[in-house]
């Protein structure tokens, strides 16, 4: 049986255009949803998959009208397959029933990796210059610079570390990590003292 999928963003937008081109296609029966493609939860998509068996298609009219993302898209066309079910998509001319189809799924999955690994990179390499400049990486610190300075001098001069805790409203886990960055700090080519160093 051939099934219809439309989506739109927005309810300015019109389906009509997606459920008439669906239609004449040879969809029988449609499942529609109006949101956003990143929202996680999309009724109509659900309720589709719920029914498909195999030897169903899923007719679209656009691929991005199906999935969210590439990634989401190939997630999607894999559980599609292991159901039996072929994909097509109207302006695409892809048809997953085909060789060429599931080719082009492979270079769309291709494509997708080689985007996360791009951004994955990034991301490292910002942190890594951050590192080198000094800057916090996560969450932001509960104390202040000056604090953080106070909790490592009077570890070193023998308070102890529930005492500090008590003393800046925090846990001892925190100060804890504390002393475990101003350990790391040390890497880093941080300047700390004699006494401190050998008391960390």
């Amino acid at each position: 049986m051939i099934y219809g999928y439309a989506r739109i963003s927005t309810s300015d937008q019109k389906l009509d255009m997606q459920v008439d081109a669906l239609q004449s296609a040879g969809a029988v029966e449609i499942y529609t949803d109006t949101i956003t493609g990143t929202a996680k939860n999309r009724e109509g998509l659900d309720e589709l998959l719920s029914i498909l068996v195999a030897g169903d298609v899923v007719l679209v009219w656009k691929l991005d009208r199906l999935g969210r993302s590439v990634r989401n898209l190939l997630e999607l066309a894999e559980i599609l397959k292991s159901k039996g079910v072929s994909v097509r998509s109207l302006q695409d001319g892809i048809d997953t029933s085909g060789p060429l189809g599931g080719f082009l799924l492979t270079i769309l999955g291709a494509v997708g990796e080689l985007e996360r690994e791009t951004i994955r990179e990034r991301v490292q390499a910002g942190m890594s210059a951050g590192r080198r400049r000094g800057e916090h990486q996560g969450r932001k610190p509960k104390l202040s610079r000056l604090a953080r300075q106070d909790v490592v001098d009077s570890v070193a001069n023998g308070s102890p570390a529930k005492d500090l805790a008590r003393r800046y409203g925090v846990n001892v886990a925190t100060i804890y990590r504390i002393l475990s960055d101003a350990v790391q700090g040390i890497e880093r080519g941080d300047r700390l003292t004699r006494k401190q160093m050998t008391t960390i």
